[in-house]
């Protein structure tokens, strides 16, 4: 019997509001279950929706690999809760995932420019720590953690944003912004022409 392989999801676009929501951490319960239900504000159809964690998983690498991305966090994908996944190796073996993150020991600054699925085709240069101290969990329930810097640290924060209803264009300043203004108001157009 074959399997079939995990299809990708739609990314959720800026504006989508649903992008400017905070996440809610899984339970230990529905880790340790490998399921969850997401109540209708959870989700970017407005629908109580019922998850596999490790097909949501899956289906997340899919779609970050279809779209030419190195992170993913699932408020992108339309589902409220707090996990993200990366994956900034060239060949695709360097698959992470973090569930509930907490970040902790910050050092350092770094600035360099960023993207985001969800705002296609835009960049801007973002200050962030240089390095951090990741704990979280696996889609097993095993405790993780981890000492990172440079891009893997940019990753993990701009990710977490996502999180917390916080897009990288919320944090560069007025020059930036305006740079890119003509960009973000043809995606804003786009949306509402839906």
């Amino acid at each position: 019997m074959a399997f079939a392989e995990p299809q990708p999801l739609d990314i959720v676009l800026y504006p989508n509001p649903f992008l400017t929501r905070k996440c809610r951490a899984l339970t230990a319960g529905e880790i340790k279950a490998g399921k969850f239900t997401l109540a209708p504000k959870e989700s970017v159809t407005g629908k109580s929706q019922e998850w596999d964690l490790n097909d949501l998983v899956a289906r997340m690498f899919v779609t970050m690999y279809a779209n030419k991305g190195i992170g993913l966090a699932a408020p992108q994908i339309g589902v409220g809760v707090r996990l993200f996944i990366f994956d900034v190796s060239k060949d695709k073996t360097g698959q992470s995932v973090v569930i509930n993150p907490v970040f902790s020991n910050t050092k350092g600054s770094a600035t360099e420019e960023e993207g985001c699925l969800s705002i296609p085709d835009v960049r801007a240069k973002v200050k962030r720590f240089a390095e951090l101290h990741v704990a979280g969990l696996n889609p097993k329930g095993e405790p993780i953690e981890a000492d990172v810097s440079e891009l893997v640290a940019r990753v993990c924060q701009h990710e977490n944003d996502h999180l917390d209803g916080v897009l990288f264009i919320n944090k560069i300043g007025m020059t930036a912004k305006l740079m890119i203004r003509k960009q973000l108001m043809q995606l804003e157009d786009d949306y509402h022409a839906k």
